[in-house]
């Protein structure tokens, strides 16, 4: 009976690991804002258009919807940055109050050294012919565990996302006002 029990607990502290190791990680969140001289309904069109992320996000190569309508809570999409790929999962999107939230279903921290990751980007209109793009996420580093490598820890996913952030928002202003 005891070593039934031992062989029990024991498996049962094997399975609870990977949840265990996150409870040490702090979750890291970036948000980046950026002013479009353009209407919010112009510009949240572009943004929330699921399966065209490659027209406005420098690096993205191919952007394939997988699953799922496009727009619409469920849809799926795979993200390519040449032949390395991410899949993502649209969770809700609501076009009142111009809201869109997603997570990254299958990762790949070779692209973004990340884990667990959720995003919302959201845009408020400023004004007849301006608005603001916010564009937030919460995550964990790539390493879930002790003594990440350098490519993998807590600075190099903050850095990351920023990076995505604002490199998509600025080109997300450039398409924009470049259409004037």
């Amino acid at each position: 009976m005891i070593k039934t029990l031992k062989t029990f607990m024991g498996a049962a502290l094997m399975i609870s690991m990977p949840a265990m190791a996150l409870d040490g990680l702090e979750k890291l969140s970036v948000t980046e804002t950026v002013i479009i001289d353009a209407p919010a309904k112009e510009v949240w069109d572009k943004a929330i258009s699921f399966d065209g992320l490659d027209s406005w996000i420098p690096g993205i190569t191919k952007n394939e919807l997988v699953s799922g309508v496009p727009n619409e809570a469920g849809a799926v999409r795979k993200l390519y940055v040449d032949d390395a790929s991410l899949t993502e999962e649209l969770m809700g999107i609501d076009n009142k109050t111009m809201t869109l939230n997603y997570r990254i279903i299958k990762e790949n921290v070779d692209l973004l050294p990340v884990t667990h990751y959720t995003s919302t980007i959201s845009v408020v209109s400023k004004g007849d012919n301006v608005s603001e793009v916010s564009w937030s996420g919460e995550f964990y580093r790539g390493f879930p565990e002790s003594n990440p490598p350098d490519y993998l820890t807590d600075e190099a996913a903050v850095k990351g996302v920023t990076g995505l952030y604002q490199a998509g928002l600025g080109n997300l202003k450039k398409v924009l006002e470049g259409k004037k």
